[in-house]
C-alpha cells in the first residue's frame, strides 16, 4: 500500500519549488511593467480569475515565448502596428487559455473542500474514541467508510479524472511524494549527450513541468495501485472504487497526531484554510484590487495564527503542519531557515512585545548584531576577554582568582591592570573600553528584556526584532501553497504550451536525421519516424486527461499542432478540419473525418509530423531566400564600405602629419609633445592593416599607404633624406616575405601573400607604422632645429 509523505532531500525545495509555475504567474502581478501588459488585456477593475488568466497569457508570450500566428513579421511595419499585433496575440491566448481552462478553479475549490470536510470527518471521529473510548467504534468506522465510497462515486461521475486524481494524491499523501521523487531524480547528474533515440523515448527535464509531469504519473500510480486501466472503466467497476477507499481510510487514520490537543490543531487549521478557500473563491468572481486582497488575506491568516501561539510548541507545529500540508519535520526545518531553533521561542509572543523590543532597542542605542554577538559565544567579546584572563590565571602565580574576574577588572581603571589589558587587547582585538561598553550594553538587555519583559534568551530578542517579517513570509508561504493548489489546472496548461513548443526542436533534429539518411540506411528512418509519433502519441494521451476530451480529437491534436506551427488554437483546428490529410497523400484527397477519428491516434499523430515536415521544408525555403537577400545586401554594404575606407585609412595619417609639423614652428612649443608615441602606432597599424584588406594586392596597398606619408612629409618639410618609392617597396616586399616565410619555411608565392594571416597582416603594418613615426620624427626635429637657427 502507498505510504505517506516520505522526507525530501531538502525541506526548502518542498516550500518554495512545489509551487514554482504559480509563484511565476503571481510574480507578473506585483511588478509595475507586467501590470501594464495585464491591463492592455482586460479592465482595470478585473476579477481574480480574469486576472490569472491575463497573468497566464503575459507569462506564454513574454516570458515562454509561445507565438500564435507563424506568418506574422513583427520586425516590420511601425512600433504601434508591431505592438498591435503583440497585443493581439496576447488576447488570442487569454481566449485559449480561458477556453481551456473551462471551471477549474470552481472544481478545485469544490476538490479542497471535500477534502477537509472529509479530514474533519476523520478528526471528529477520532477525538470521540480518545475521549469516551466508544464501543461502538466499527460501526463509526462503517459509517465512515459508505460515506467515503459515495463521494468518491459522485466525483467519478461528476467531475473530471484530474479533480479526481488530484482528490486521491492528496487524500493517500501521494501528490507530494511524487513531486518530491522528481525533483530529486532531475536534480542528479545527467549525460548531457544523449543519443536523439534515447531522447525521443525518455522524458527529460520533469521537474520543468513540475505539475504536468507529478499529475500524469499520479494517475500512472493510482491505475497501478488500484487495478483499472482508464477512467471510463473506474466508472463501471466497483472494485477498484472500494480498494481507493479503504487507501484513504487507511492513510488517513495514520497521519493525524496521536493527542487530542494535536488533532484539535489539525481541526483549526482546516478550518482557516477553508476560510482562505472561500475568500479566494469570492475573489475569483468579484472585482478585486490584487495588493491589497494579499494583504487582507496575509492580515487575517496573521491575526489567527496569533492565537496559535498562545498554544503548546507541539499543537503550534501541528497546526502549521497541516496548513502547509508538509511533515513535522519539514515544520522544524521551516522554522529553522527562519532562526527559530527553539521553538519555545515564539510561544506567547505577541505583537506588543515585538514592538516593546524594538522601542527598546532605540532608547538603549543597541544594535542587532550586538545582540547576536552576545548570543554567539564564539564572537561575544567578553566571553573572548574571559578565555584570556582564565589564560593568564593559569600561567601566572601573581594573580588570585579574584584578580581575575572580568567584571571587577572592568569596574577599575585600565591603569591598575596594564599588563593584562595589553595582553587581551592584543588577542582579541577589542579595547578596554569597547569592552566597557559592552558589558554596559549586556547588562542593560538582561535587565530591560530578561528581566523585565521576562524574555527566555538572547535568540529570542532577535526573533522578536524580526517578528512582523517572519510571520509575514510565514503566511505567505501557507497562503500561496493554498493558492497553488486551486491553480493546478492553469499550472498545467502553461506547461503543456513550454512542453509541445520545447519538443518542436525535437522533432524537427528527427525530420533533419530521416532527411539525411540513405536509401540503405531506410530502417533508420522508419524507427526514428515510430519514435517520433510515439512521442506525440504520448501527449495526446497526456492532454486528453487534461482536458478530459475523450471526445475532442480536434481540440486535442489542434493544440499540438499549434504549437509545432506557432499557430492560434483555433486556426489549427480549422487547417485540421479543411485541409487535405497527409495520411491520405497518394491515395486521395481527403480531409479528416470528426466522427472517424479519436484524439489518441497514431494516424493522426503521423498526419501531424508531417503537416510539420512540410511546414520546415517551407521555412527552409523562405530561409533561404532570405540569406540571398542578406548576402546581396551584405555585398553592397561592403563595397560601399571599401570605398569609404580607402579614404578614411590615409585621413588619421594625414591629420597626424600635418599637425605636428605645423605645430612645431609655433612659438615655445616643445618638439617632445608632437614625436611619436605608442599610440600612434597602434593606430597607424589598425589603419595600414585596413589599407591592406581593401581590394587588391596588399603589398602593393601597403606600399601605396607608406608612400603617400612620405610624400606628405616631403610635402611640409625640406632637408629630409627620405626613401624613394623604388626603396618604399623594396622595404615592404622585403618584411611581408620575411613575415610569412617565418610560418612556410620559404618564400612565399603571390597567392599566399594574398591570403596572409591575420597575425602576419598585423606584424607587417605595425613594421611599417614605426618605421613611418621614425620618418616623421625625423622630419619634426630637423624643422624645429632649422626654426631655432633661424631665429
Amino acid at each position: 500500500m502507498i505510504k505517506g509523505i516520505r522526507r525530501r532531500s531538502t525541506a526548502a525545495e518542498s516550500a518554495s519549488r512545489f509551487f514554482q509555475t504559480v509563484d511565476l504567474i503571481i510574480s507578473h502581478f506585483k511588478r509595475e511593467a507586467d501590470k501594464e501588459k495585464i491591463f492592455e488585456i482586460v479592465e482595470k477593475k478585473f476579477t481574480l480569475e480574469e486576472l490569472l488568466i491575463a497573468t497566464a497569457s503575459i507569462h506564454l508570450y513574454h516570458n515562454i515565448g509561445i507565438r500564435v500566428d507563424e506568418a506574422l513579421d513583427l520586425s516590420k511595419g511601425t512600433i504601434e502596428t508591431t505592438k498591435t499585433m503583440e497585443l493581439e496575440q496576447k488576447k488570442i491566448l487569454y481566449n485559449e487559455v480561458k477556453i481551456l481552462l473551462e471551471d477549474a478553479f470552481s472544481s478545485e475549490i469544490d476538490m479542497l473542500n471535500r477534502i477537509i470536510d472529509l479530514e474533519n470527518k476523520f478528526i471528529n471521529i477520532l477525538i470521540e474514541l480518545r475521549v469516551n473510548k466508544l464501543q461502538e467504534e466499527k460501526e463509526l468506522i462503517a459509517n465512515l467508510e459508505d460515506s467515503v465510497e459515495k463521494e468518491l462515486l459522485e466525483i467519478v461521475l461528476q467531475f473530471n479524472p484530474t479533480n479526481f486524481y488530484d482528490l486521491i494524491g492528496d487524500l493517500i499523501g501521494l501528490t507530494n511524494e511524487i513531486k518530491g521523487e522528481i525533483l530529486e531524480e532531475e536534480a542528479e547528474f545527467k549525460d548531457l549527450s544523449v543519443e536523439l533515440e534515447k531522447k525521443l523515448v525518455n522524458e527529460e527535464k520533469q521537474d520543468k513541468y513540475l505539475e504536468l509531469s507529478s499529475l500524469n504519473k499520479i494517475i500512472e500510480t493510482i491505475k497501478d495501485e488500484f487495478e483499472f486501466k482508464s477512467y471510463k472503466e473506474l466508472k463501471m467497476a466497483a472494485m477498484p472504487i472500494r480498494m481507493i477507499k479503504k487507501g484513504i481510510i487507511d492513510y488517513e487514520f495514520n497521519k493525524f497526531p496521536v493527542s487530542i490537543p494535536g488533532l484539535e490543531a489539525f481541526r483549526r487549521a482546516n478550518e482557516l484554510k477553508k476560510n482562505i478557500i472561500e475568500k479566494i473563491e469570492v475573489s475569483l468572481k468579484e472585482e478585486i484590487n490584487y495588493e491589497e486582497f494579499e494583504q487582507q488575506m496575509l492580515n487575517y491568516m496573521k491575526k489567527e495564527i496569533m492565537q496559535e501561539l498562545n498554544t503548546n510548541p507541539n499543537d503550534l507545529v501541528y497546526f502549521l503542519q497541516n496548513l502547509n500540508e508538509e511533515s513535522f519535520k519539514e515544520i522544524i526545518y521551516l522554522l529553522n531557515k527562519y532562526g527559530i531553533n527553539n521553538i519555545l521561542n515564539i510561544i506567547n509572543i505577541s505583537e506588543d512585545i515585538a514592538s516593546e523590543v524594538k522601542k527598546n532597542m532605540i532608547r538603549y542605542n543597541i544594535e542587532k548584531f550586538e545582540i547576536i554577538q552576545l548570543n554567539e559565544e564564539k564572537k561575544n567579546p567578553l566571553v573572548l576577554a574571559k578565555k584570556v584572563l582564565n589564560n593568564i590565571k593559569f600561567t601566572s602565580n601573581t594573580l588570585d582568582e579574584e584578580d581575575l574576574d572580568l567584571k571587577k577588572v572592568l569596574t577599575e581603571e585600565r591603569e591598575n591592570y596594564p599588563k593584562i589589558w595589553e595582553q587581551i587587547e592584543e588577542e582579541i582585538e577589542y579595547s578596554y573600553f569597547e569592552l566597557k561598553d559592552f558589558l554596559r550594553k549586556k547588562e542593560t538587555v538582561d535587565r530591560v528584556f530578561l528581566d523585565d519583559l521576562n524574555l527566555n534568551n538572547y535568540n529570542q530578542i532577535i526573533f522578536l526584532l524580526e517578528f512582523d517579517k517572519i510571520l509575514e513570509d510565514l503566511m505567505k508561504n501557507s497562503f500561496f501553497y493554498i493558492l497553488s493548489k486551486i491553480l493546478r489546472q492553469l499550472s498545467r496548461i502553461i506547461e503543456s504550451y513550454l512542453k509541445i513548443s520545447n519538443e518542436k526542436g525535437l522533432y524537427l533534429l528527427a525530420l533533419r536525421k530521416i532527411e539525411n539518411t540513405t536509401e540503405s540506411e531506410e530502417w533508420v528512418k522508419i524507427k526514428i519516424e515510430e519514435l517520433v509519433i510515439n512521442r506525440i502519441v504520448k501527449r495526446q494521451k497526456e492532454l486528453v486527461e487534461l482536458f478530459d476530451a475523450q471526445n475532442k480529437a480536434f481540440l486535442i491534436n489542434g493544440f499540438i499542432l499549434a504549437r509545432l506551427m506557432d499557430n492560434s488554437l483555433e486556426s489549427a483546428i480549422k487547417i485540421l478540419q479543411n485541409e487535405d490529410s497527409p495520411v491520405y497523400k497518394g491515395i486521395k484527397n481527403l480531409k479528416l473525418k470528426h466522427n472517424l477519428i479519436s484524439p489518441i491516434s497514431y494516424c493522426i499523430a503521423y498526419d501531424l509530423i508531417k503537416r510539420l515536415e512540410k511546414s520546415s521544408d517551407i521555412q527552409k525555403e523562405k530561409v533561404k531566400e532570405a540569406k540571398k537577400v542578406k548576402e546581396l545586401e551584405r555585398e553592397e554594404i561592403k563595397e560601399e564600405i571599401r570605398k569609404k575606407q580607402e579614404i578614411s585609412t590615409l585621413n588619421w595619417i594625414e591629420r597626424k602629419i600635418t599637425y605636428s609639423l605645423m605645430r612645431v614652428s609655433s612659438a615655445g612649443i616643445n618638439p617632445n609633445q608632437l614625436y611619436w608615441q605608442e599610440k600612434d602606432t597602434k593606430t597607424a597599424t589598425d589603419n595600414i592593416k585596413v589599407h591592406s584588406e581593401l581590394e587588391g594586392n596588399p603589398i602593393e596597398l601597403i606600399s601605396d599607404f607608406f608612400l603617400f606619408c612620405v610624400n606628405k612629409i616631403k610635402a611640409m618639410t625640406s632637408g629630409v633624406k627620405l626613401p624613394n618609392e623604388e626603396k618604399i617597396r623594396q622595404f615592404v616586399t622585403n618584411i611581408t616575405e620575411t613575415t610569412i616565410q617565418k610560418r612556410l619555411n620559404r618564400i612565399p608565392t603571390t597567392e599566399e601573400i594574398n591570403k596572409m594571416y591575420e597575425g602576419e597582416r598585423f606584424e607587417i603594418a605595425q613594421e611599417v607604422a614605426k618605421r613611418i613615426g621614425k620618418f616623421l620624427d625625423k622630419a619634426i626635429y630637423t624643422k624645429f632645429k632649422s626654426k631655432k637657427v633661424g631665429s
